[in-house]
């Protein structure tokens, strides 16, 4: 699989998401493909996570920046932000590394 057939498949199950929504595409400090996610049951519009996509594989990070200035880290805080990241958790599961 591609990493774009990737992205696409990821932006498939966020839309299906209770707990999160595509806030941004962007690329990284490599020019690899990444999506930036904001979790959207929460009153705090700053909430979120980017998924860059390298070479079959996706890699979370737990924090709403961009390759160019570093963000604040996601939080599990209450029982919705528990739900949110388990959610995440299985969107991005079959594209982790197996090793």
């Amino acid at each position: 699989m591609t990493d774009q057939e990737i992205i696409q498949e990821i932006e498939k199950s966020v839309k299906n998401s209770d707990s999160w929504s595509v806030y941004h595409h962007l690329k990284d400090n490599l020019c690899y493909t990444a999506l930036m996610l904001r979790e959207t049951n929460t009153s705090v519009d700053t909430l979120g996570v980017n998924l860059n996509v390298f070479k079959g594989n996706v890699y979370l990070f737990l924090d709403n920046g961009t390759p160019a200035e570093p963000g604040k880290p996601f939080s599990i805080q209450n029982l919705d932000s528990l739900k949110a990241m388990e959610e995440l958790l299985e969107i991005v599961k079959p594209y982790l590394k197996k090793n």
